[in-house]
């Protein structure tokens, strides 16, 4: 769901197509959606190195999405109303960065000491 403030948009293969680039242009967005082969004509080394290095970019955030789909309960919307259901979500993020933190600080102090 875009708001249209966003300077980049990462997305898989399946969004790639005319019609998005045309809209990330005129938004004057950022079109990071991974280059998709087709029939006969392969992707070029520029091109799937672009694909490893957004990947790369993606796969950080969609691993939080995954822990928060998973353990925190946002597969699916439970209330009605979009207010609500951003509560959720929000608590949920506030919830699993917490918890991260408190990981990323005992790691350090193992570190440390």
């Amino acid at each position: 769901m875009l708001t249209y403030t966003e300077e980049q948009v990462y997305a898989d293969k399946a969004y790639a197509s005319a019609e998005h680039d045309r809209l990330l242009a005129k938004r004057n967005t950022g079109n990071r959606i991974l280059n998709k082969a087709n029939r006969n004509q392969p992707l070029s080394d520029r091109q799937k190195q672009q694909n490893r290095q957004w990947s790369s970019v993606r796969s950080t955030v969609e691993r939080v999405f995954g822990v928060l789909k998973q353990h925190y309960g946002i597969a699916k919307a439970r209330y009605l109303g979009l207010k609500r259901n951003q509560t959720q979500f929000m608590l949920a993020a506030m919830a699993y960065n917490i918890k991260r933190g408190v990981t990323v600080q005992a790691e350090m102090m193992a570190c440390i000491g």
